[in-house]
């Protein structure tokens, strides 16, 4: 399965109005973050979104991936049904 045509449900909007919306964008903004060493498990979970490869790892890898936003207090946001960008 191609990492951008899993969903993130809800899409996940970041400050400054990046959304969030697959696993694609997930993984770009990990290799985007900078690590901060014995702070971060930024790696762990990058390589959780990279390698999972059923329903059900995928589900997990997002879920770990959201409790890392949370020490970044991003808040995930619901996009209205049919809508293919974020809120604005």
């Amino acid at each position: 399965m191609n990492k951008d045509d899993f969903e993130l449900n809800p899409a996940i909007r970041l400050e400054g109005g990046r959304v969030l919306r697959t696993i694609g964008d997930a993984l770009t903004l990990l290799r985007e973050h900078e690590t901060r060493p014995g702070v971060d498990d930024r790696d762990e979970v990058l390589h959780a979104l990279e390698r999972a490869d059923s329903d059900e790892a995928r589900a997990a890898a997002v879920k770990r991936f959201r409790q890392w936003l949370e020490t970044w207090s991003v808040v995930p946001v619901a996009l209205a049904p049919g809508s293919s960008h974020g809120p604005r």
